[in-house]
């Protein structure tokens, strides 16, 4: 069979993906949460030359590389986005054929499977615009190269494998770690009893990922003057480790932008957060790690149920073959490799968090566990029906998706007539309402100070906005708020007289 004719589910199904993304792009457009205002705000300084500013140690590189040579050329920020993840998704659907092929998944269950991929990256291209596609497609194609016949005696492959890991690294940072567990303890079974072959393999493929991402931790140390692979990591044990960021001395209850333009602190949130307690400083610090893994255990579940309601059931076989010879002898020859680096990836987010986004690079590896098993045992309908389980929350996730950002982009466009520019802070403690400030801040252009506390008084807000010289409050909500500033006698007036959209914006006299 030729080559084509084997990749001909995915060229089908890429073609079915392309056409549903084409249908549904004007409805979720406007769809960017928090990560996406930063990643696209990053994005448009390398397209501008602001080299330096672009440079990040919270938000990994090679989407924002991509999306910028598409906005030099001339495309807007947002649809220059979407085609650079339609990219990692395409290589994310065609790297698990190859998984397919290479383990004899049988040919309807091929095309269910690809098929069922589409439809989900469908959702994932817009749930997650920027970073974790990329980072599943490389770390697949790294271990789909170690999967290689020969692999064991082969040094270019090797080599490959390596620059492969630095791509992963670079679309996001939890790959540098990951890759290098990944390559030791997968080299390690596909060496067998040669201790020798093993080292050589491990160094030689680690060495390579290191040595090309040295440019790029170089000029992390040239910005943060700091050795490190990003600031992200320690950054996110801190915060989930006691519950909330400890803030820069200079910050009481606005958190001011650190560059000029930033939407929001959340650009670098490196600048705004003061120090970063973690697990080892003390006995009581590393209870409360014990009780947070504890946690996310339990939203590694629920991540996994969001994925399809059979991966908890796939995991659990796949943790149990490593004990149970019963259960070992239904997987023979590589598949062993595909399980210890399925079980191997969620490790690390153990002492952070999860949501399902965090564990796609499983996803794949999953379906060829399960496909393994299932595919010779069950009847047509039930392949059916399993594949069609890895859909529910994606479309559920569409669903929540559907219109959301066009509310922020016309209002925007409402500031913009009324030139209502410069900086504003908000009233609100909804998480929900601070990705639409957010998502507001980037299309109108304005500066977000955002709200640490909570329960913080007008008197406090007022203090920090004339220290900052912030310009605005905007309230979302759909009754007007002028009886309670005039109630409190505080020194602002409507701008807006009546609410656009729901927005009233007060300005500081």
């Amino acid at each position: 069979m030729g080559t084509l004719q084997k990749y001909l589910p995915s060229f089908a199904s890429a073609l079915l993906m392309y056409t549903v993304l084409f249908i549904v792009y004007p409805h979720y457009q406007y769809y960017i949460d928090p990560d996406g205002t930063a990643y696209l705000t990053i994005s448009q300084r390398y397209a501008k030359g602001d080299t330096f500013t672009a440079i990040n140690g919270y938000w990994s590189p090679w989407a924002c590389w991509l999306t910028a040579i598409l906005i030099k050329q001339g495309l807007a920020p947002i649809p220059a986005s979407v085609i650079i993840n339609t990219l990692g998704a395409t290589g994310f659907l065609f790297i698990s054929q190859s998984f397919f092929l290479r383990f004899n998944i049988i040919s309807k269950l091929q095309w269910l499977l690809n098929i069922t991929l589409a439809l989900f990256l469908c959702f994932a291209i817009f749930w997650q615009s920027f970073d974790d596609l990329w980072e599943c497609f490389f770390l697949l194609a790294a271990l789909r190269i170690m999967l290689a016949d020969n692999f064991v005696k082969k040094p270019a492959l090797w080599f490959f494998c390596g620059l492969i890991g630095t791509l992963a690294y670079f679309a996001k940072a939890y790959s540098f770690p990951f890759f290098i567990l990944n390559t030791i303890c997968c080299t390690y079974l596909l060496s067998k009893d040669n201790k020798q072959q093993w080292i050589k393999i491990s160094l030689a493929t680690i060495s390579v990922m290191i040595l090309f991402s040295l440019p790029w931790i170089v000029a992390l140390h040239s910005k943060y003057h700091i050795w490190t692979t990003s600031t992200s990591g320690s950054l996110n044990m801190s915060w989930y480790l006691v519950g909330h960021p400890y803030w820069e001395g200079g910050i009481k209850h606005l958190i001011p932008p650190f560059y000029k333009g930033s939407p929001s602190y959340w650009e670098d949130p490196y600048w705004a957060n003061g120090r970063t307690p973690h697990f080892w400083d003390s006995w009581q610090l590393f209870g409360l790690q014990i009780l947070r893994i504890g946690l996310n255990c339990w939203k590694l579940l629920r991540s996994m149920l969001e994925i399809s309601v059979f991966f908890p059931v796939v995991s659990i076989i796949a943790l149990l073959s490593l004990r149970s010879k019963k259960i070992a002898a239904w997987f023979t020859g590589d598949i062993k490799i595909v399980i210890l680096s399925f079980l191997l990836f969620p490790l690390g987010y153990m002492l952070v968090n999860f949501e399902s986004r965090y564990i796609w690079y499983m996803l794949p590896l999953g379906m060829v566990i399960g496909g393994v098993i299932i595919q010779n045992k069950w009847k047509s309908i039930f392949l059916v029906i399993a594949s069609a389980t890895f859909l529910i929350y994606p479309i559920y996730g569409l669903m929540k998706m559907y219109g959301v950002g066009w509310n922020e982009y016309m209002l925007a466009k409402d500031l913009k007539r009324l030139e209502i520019h410069g900086s504003f802070t908000c009233i609100t403690n909804s998480r929900v309402e601070l990705q639409q400030y957010q998502r507001l801040a980037y299309f109108s252009g304005n500066q977000f100070y955002s709200v640490p506390g909570q329960n913080v008084s007008y008197k406090d807000i007022i203090e920090d906005m004339r220290r900052f010289n912030v310009n605005y409050i905007f309230y979302l909500g759909e009754s007007s708020i002028d009886q309670v500033f005039q109630k409190d006698s505080l020194p602002f007036r409507n701008m807006t007289n009546t609410s656009m959209y729901g927005l009233t914006v007060y300005k500081l006299n």
